[in-house]
């Protein structure tokens, strides 16, 4: 599909995230525990990327550069200056620091490269025991580690993430950070079509991005407004919230009615209020068709197995009458505490 809409050839790459840790003894298949991001562009000529870099941990930087410079006090390790694959400079010599020195294998940098960074930096070079020029990789210049397209570093969330909001398909906010710094800057618009929770909305307000998140759950903005208040602070900031998208399609059913109602319902299930995975529920109408029920959208929602069974061809409001009978949902219960609204449920 994004091949048709991108065009094949702006295909960039796929990113792996490890997202869960092992955690199934499955005896027939490995345990999936990734998830699969594709990367693609409208023009990859003009496209925007910065490279990434994983986190100093703080061991690495004494370990990856052991020298102290004495004159400086600056961290740094040391890279040869002679290489077989520069073997056009073989037997040539380079005036350094005012010696002269002779390579029988090769100069990584010609003359005047020497002369332009040691006018930079008199310490730049760092003599051997025996005499052989090497050059500095200072710490304080080290960005870290860069990240390649198997990101293992990310951590998924768990339910007690002060990060989670119980939004069923919610992303690590670091994710979405990483996303937005690599393919973006500073004063871009960031655009999210399924933006469900905010999790790109918040991540490109951190990062000083413009941005735009479109969702079909009317619970989205609410999410937005509260997520940069808690997790940034900017409880006064001026969201923009337009409500006028076309959703009249003449009475008829949506052809991704199923996917719609997941995404409206966030993954939860219109009689009980338990959260399912998408394969878990089924189509039901509202008012049932032999009562005179519309086959269209504004009739239609998810139920799990259960509670479609339960309320079969009778009324929204039989099936929570014997859910509360029976117990599932009830006084202080997880169900009596969602709120009614437009005849559904809400968290």
């Amino acid at each position: 599909m994004l091949d048709e809409v991108f065009g094949k050839e702006n295909y960039i790459n796929e990113i792996t995230w490890k997202r869960y840790a092992v955690h199934s003894l499955s005896q027939s298949r490995f345990d999936n525990v990734s998830d699969i991001l594709l990367f693609y562009s409208t023009d990859r000529s003009e496209m925007t990327f910065n490279s990434v870099y994983g986190e100093i941990e703080g061991t690495e930087t004494e370990k990856r550069f052991p020298h102290m410079e004495s004159e400086t006090g600056r961290r740094f390790q040391h890279v040869a200056l002679e290489q077989s694959s520069n073997q056009s400079s073989a037997g040539e010599s380079r005036v350094i620091s005012g010696k002269e020195v002779r390579s029988e294998i090769g100069w990584r940098w010609s003359q005047e490269t020497f002369d332009k960074r040691l006018s930079d930096n008199p310490y730049l070079i760092y003599w051997t025991k025996n005499g052989r020029p090497r050059y500095k990789i200072y710490a304080d210049k080290y960005k870290g580690k860069p990240i390649g397209n198997i990101w293992v570093d990310v951590p998924y969330l768990s339910a007690g993430d002060k990060e989670h909001t119980k939004y069923p398909t919610q992303k690590p906010l670091a994710l979405l950070e990483r996303i937005i710094k690599a393919t973006s800057n500073p004063e871009d618009i960031v655009l999210d079509p399924f933006c469900g929770c905010a999790t790109t909305c918040v991540a490109a307000e951190k990062l000083d991005r413009r941005w735009i998140g479109i969702d079909i759950s009317e619970k989205a903005i609410d999410l937005v407004r509260f997520r940069l208040g808690r997790d940034l602070g900017l409880f006064s900031i001026k969201v923009i919230h337009r409500t006028d998208t076309p959703m009249d399609r003449g009475g008829k059913r949506s052809p991704d009615i199923k996917h719609l109602l997941f995404g409206k319902q966030e993954g939860f299930c219109n009689g009980c209020g338990v959260s399912f995975h998408f394969r878990n529920f089924t189509l039901d109408h509202i008012v049932p068709r032999d009562k005179g029920g519309a086959d269209a959208d504004e009739n239609l929602q998810l139920l799990c197995g259960y509670c479609n069974s339960v309320k079969g061809n009778r009324t929204q409001e039989y099936l929570l009458a014997k859910l509360t009978e029976d117990n599932v949902i009830g006084e202080g219960s997880f169900g009596e505490h969602l709120l009614h609204d437009k005849g559904r449920r809400k968290q």
